[in-house]
């Protein structure tokens, strides 16, 4: 039997202890509460921030329409459709030699061959036998779009001598880009490349297929496995394919004379002790592919 004083004591703790609990019950809802309620304006957030990116994506739209005139003029000079005068030639650098009217070379050959293996990770991908074929590069180009699907184009135009090669004048990669956000707001990361869609390259024969070797018909690496859609199966493959896209369209046609010329180097620090390995190692990510 408990005397009168235990019973008293054994009150007392159990009344403590059920308002112990009941506060940490009270502070439980009190914190999920916050929590949800920090959440939401974590959704909210996201969700303009998901407009700001549309905008900005439309911006950048509209800031090409406009400069696309001086990717054109390049183009020209590039492809010797127009030889700049003296006043035009002030700025030129001590790099690209000065010629005199009788040579009979005209433009910049080979510039965008040049300017392409000026890149680690995009040089590991040409191979030898890609190399007279890229000489035939007149061009590369971006076409933004902004609906009913948002993504950007590489265009990649080939001038007559690629005939030899393929039938097609232009070579494409169109890159989706996911900017509303899906169902999963809350973890909403901003605008992302989501999907990546290649080109058939009509290839004039078997020989003349720079994806396959010559001898045993098999496929081997090449920069022109560039063009082929990457399976959704690989996120390996897909990430290093969404890199070199975004790559090309950030840096290559926007900074073209800069790679090309190597200056671009000497204002930015890219030793491959600072470089990404999985950005220099690409090309047995990007693997091979049939067009």
């Amino acid at each position: 039997m408990l005397s009168s004083s235990s019973e008293e004591i054994l009150s007392i703790s159990s009344n403590q202890s059920d308002l112990i609990s009941k506060k940490h019950s009270l502070s439980t809802i009190i914190e999920d509460d916050c929590i949800n309620q920090l959440k939401t304006l974590q959704i909210v957030y996201n969700r303009l921030e998901s407009q700001y990116l549309k905008s900005v994506h439309e911006l950048e739209y509209k800031f090409f329409e406009n400069c696309s005139y001086l990717f054109e003029q390049r183009a020209n000079i590039i492809n010797g459709n127009y030889e700049p005068n003296d006043e035009e030639c002030r700025l030129q650098t001590d790099f690209i030699e000065h010629r005199s009217s009788s040579d009979n070379i005209i433009g910049i050959p080979s510039f965008w061959l040049q300017t392409l293996k000026q890149i680690p990770m995009i040089a590991e991908m040409i191979e030898e036998w890609d190399e007279p074929l890229l000489t035939c590069l007149n061009d590369i180009k971006l076409q933004l779009q902004v609906q009913p699907i948002v993504g950007f184009t590489l265009e990649f135009h080939f001038n007559e001598q690629a005939k030899q090669y393929f039938t097609n004048e232009i070579l494409t990669k169109f890159y989706e880009i996911q900017i509303e956000s899906d169902d999963q707001v809350l973890f909403y990361e901003g605008a992302a490349i989501i999907r990546s869609e290649g080109c058939h390259i009509n290839w004039i024969d078997s020989i003349t297929d720079v994806t396959r070797n010559n001898l045993t018909n098999e496929f081997q690496s090449s920069f022109f496995n560039f063009f082929t859609s990457p399976s959704n199966d690989d996120q390996w493959k897909l990430a290093n394919d969404y890199q070199i896209g975004h790559y090309i369209r950030e840096n290559i046609i926007t900074k073209a004379i800069l790679y090309y010329t190597g200056e671009i180097f000497d204002e930015y620090d890219f030793s491959d002790e600072n470089m990404n390995q999985q950005e220099i190692s690409v090309i047995e990510q990007l693997g091979e592919g049939e067009h």
